[in-house]
């Protein structure tokens, strides 16, 4: 079973560390953004997604710690304060070692649990179309695609 810790300002840093340069080579991926330009967005993301860090109103960052106390991952989700019953899952992660294990199911079941105290009737999320490793376990726990942005390199 995993559990959602909120995280410390120092669990908080060493994530932004590490996710910044995950996010970037995703948008390099699947924009076709040099490194320089890709980084530069994801840390503008980032810094306006959660501009006073995990004080930032409605956003819950957490680490997921399965029984064992393990820190097998991390999970980020904001509820939408303009479409009340609404939020939106910005970052879910289990680090390799864990991988395949069940924790991004476990996850997003103790995710349903924890918002739906707070009025949340609907997760919404974003995957980027070479992920199909996500695609599939958004698939497996119940999300259907809402919406599809599609490309050609010519």
């Amino acid at each position: 079973m995993i559990n959602l810790v909120p995280m410390t300002e120092s669990d908080y840093w060493a994530y932004l560390t590490a996710v910044v340069p995950d996010y970037a080579a995703d948008l390099m991926k699947s924009r076709h953004l040099t490194e320089q330009e890709a980084l530069q967005r994801a840390r503008q993301s980032y810094d306006e997604s959660l501009p006073q860090g995990l004080q930032t109103p409605g956003n819950f960052v957490s680490k997921l710690v399965n029984q064992a106390d393990e820190v097998v991952g991390f999970l980020w989700y904001w509820q939408n304060d303009k479409r009340p019953g609404v939020a939106f899952i910005y970052d879910l992660e289990i680090y390799a070692p864990f991988r395949r294990r069940g924790y991004a199911s476990q996850a997003m079941t103790a995710l349903e649990a924890h918002a739906r105290p707070k009025g949340v009737t609907r997760l919404e999320l974003h995957v980027f179309g070479h992920n199909t490793a996500a695609r599939e376990l958004y698939k497996k726990v119940g999300y259907a695609e809402t919406d599809v942005q599609m490309a050609k390199e010519i």
